[in-house]
């Protein structure tokens, strides 16, 4: 086996969470016996993305866990994926912007600044990304999208050209006064930049 080579096994649970909600006893059943025949990680994947991030937090709850897979079929991969790291799980599996079959994975590319920025989970957990390697994720984003011939998404959270972006006159006078008003982190922390448009 990989692990009497000495290698560190990971198993991907396919189907777990709908597998746990039609047969909890099956599900665990199935996780705990990866655990025993020696995997280090036991991957609990949201396979066709319906599962809400509630479910995650109190399914992962429930099971010795090691990660998260999450599909972006509600546009909650990315939910689902800081729910799991809140019930336990210390890997999260995703893609660059989310890319991925039908709707997407989940995006590291918003998860790592969450997991890096917020101190909800910064305050708790090391990523290995350094304050200075975070600032070229915006620029990662894009050179991923150009390699795809793919226009990148301009509202994609921390690295959109919109993530930083206001034209409302009055959010433009607050934003010069406190830009935590209408920043949630500084735009420089992810290489990106305050835009301050003129309307008409």
């Amino acid at each position: 086996t990989a692990v009497a080579a000495g290698k560190e096994a990971m198993v991907d649970c396919e189907h777990f969470f709908d597998g746990f909600k039609a047969n909890p006893d099956y599900a665990l059943a199935c996780a705990r016996t990866a655990y025993e025949a020696g995997a280090r990680w036991v991957v609990l994947c949201d396979t066709n993305g319906g599962t809400q991030p509630s479910e995650v937090r109190e399914i992962v709850g429930k099971v010795i866990a090691g990660g998260i897979h999450a599909h972006d079929d509600t546009g909650q991969a990315v939910a689902n994926s800081l729910a799991a790291v809140e019930a336990g799980v210390r890997q999260i599996q995703g893609t660059l912007n989310g890319i991925g079959e039908r709707c997407g994975n989940a995006n590291l590319i918003s998860i790592i600044p969450t997991l890096s920025l917020k101190p909800a989970f910064a305050d708790r957990f090391e990523t290995g990304i350094s304050v200075e390697d975070l600032t070229g994720i915006s620029r990662l984003s894009r050179a991923f999208d150009e390699l795809l011939n793919r226009a990148p998404e301009a509202q994609a959270p921390y690295v959109g050209s919109s993530a930083f972006a206001t034209k409302a006159g009055i959010h433009a006078s607050a934003l010069a006064k406190e830009p935590a008003t209408y920043e949630h982190v500084p735009p420089e922390a992810v290489g990106n930049r305050r835009r301050v448009m003129v309307s008409d």
